[in-house]
């Protein structure tokens, strides 16, 4: 088995909470994800999503709420989130593995997400190629990841909260795209969220602007916010 930055001895911080306020958050936070899936899929149906990842099952939630029809499909490494993305939604099939050599033979999906998944890879490149293999051509591969290129990252230093023990593979925005151009992938939308990184610019009253700008853009075209969003496609075949 491929090394992982997951331990499971310890109390995961990555089981979340059931609170109405949450879901309503995350909610917000996939809507950039669910509008670019409506944008691409509106026409078809049923389609099929994979995550890469499943946490809490939040993303797969949202995704049967907005894609009644969908096939949806979840990966998760750890057994404690996996048993809550089952209870959350149960219609989703969901495996067990490691999302850096996932593999399901003879399928191929529309649409694969990972939301803050990447960065825990030792080898993300791995995930990419079987990104590549699962996915149709025209389909969409959208994921989010922290940015080195942020200025909170440049800002807070070694106090940013995106230097975590578990997060192993952290690279910027640039560094992202190109590794993505590497493996064939063409980008459809790219860029980062705004603010959050900075303690100051996340706290009342200040905070408020930043929230707004979440909540109304979800990102921005520029490659200098908190996290990198990057949505590519495949080109379909004959292009």
């Amino acid at each position: 088995m491929s090394k992982v930055s997951v331990n499971l001895d310890e109390p995961t911080p990555y089981l979340e909470s059931s609170s109405t306020l949450h879901r309503l958050k995350r909610k917000l936070t996939y809507r950039f994800a669910l509008n670019a899936i409506h944008k691409q899929f509106l026409r078809a149906s049923p389609f099929s999503i994979l995550e890469l990842g499943t946490g809490s099952g939040f993303f797969l939630q949202a995704a049967h709420e907005s894609f009644p029809n969908a096939q949806l499909n979840g990966i998760e490494f750890d057994e404690r989130l996996l048993q809550a993305t089952q209870k959350r939604i149960s219609i989703a099939k969901t495996w067990q593995g490691n999302v850096e050599v996932f593999d399901i033979p003879g399928e191929k999906f529309d649409v694969i997400v990972s939301f803050q998944v990447i960065e825990h890879l030792f080898k993300p490149e791995s995930m990419i190629a079987q990104v590549q293999k699962h996915l149709k051509p025209g389909g969409l591969f959208i994921f989010t990841t922290p940015n080195l290129d942020g200025v909170g990252a440049k800002m807070m230093g070694s106090k940013w909260h995106g230097y975590r023990d578990d997060h192993v593979s952290m690279r910027g925005a640039s560094e992202w795209v190109g590794l993505l151009k590497l493996h064939g992938f063409l980008p459809v939308s790219v860029g980062s969220t705004f603010f959050s990184g900075i303690p100051w610019l996340n706290r009342f009253p200040l905070g408020v602007f930043n929230w707004s700008l979440l909540l109304v853009f979800g990102y921005a075209p520029w490659m200098r916010g908190e996290s990198f969003v990057g949505i590519f496609t495949l080109p379909k075949e004959g292009v």
